[in-house]
């Protein structure tokens, strides 16, 4: 079991990876996560959330796949979700205290 991160949730693709550890978050959910927490894409820049798309567990009940890291803004790239460490990946029902999936 993992301890729940403090860091407000916002919609990651995690098919739209753009480098070793960077993934786009110019994605409409995403978009739509941040502002809801009263951010643009440039205000999110340097601060830190948990990053989350939707999967479901092997028996097809829905269970959240998550990462934490940091917004960036790659010169190449544009808007970012570094995570903090390469495929660091895990699901919610892995949470402690979580009565989901």
């Amino acid at each position: 079991m993992r301890e729940p991160h403090p860091y407000p949730e916002i919609y990651c693709d995690f098919n739209a990876r753009l480098s070793d550890r960077g993934y786009s978050l110019e994605r409409m959910g995403s978009i739509r996560d941040l502002s809801k927490l009263g951010l643009k894409l440039e205000e999110a820049v340097g601060k830190r959330f948990t990053f989350v798309a939707d999967d479901t567990d092997k028996s097809g009940v829905p269970d959240d796949i998550m990462s934490n890291g940091v917004v960036v803004k790659d010169e190449r790239y544009g808007f970012l979700a570094l995570l903090d460490t390469p495929d660091d990946f895990y699901w919610r029902s892995q949470l402690t205290g979580c009565d989901e999936a």
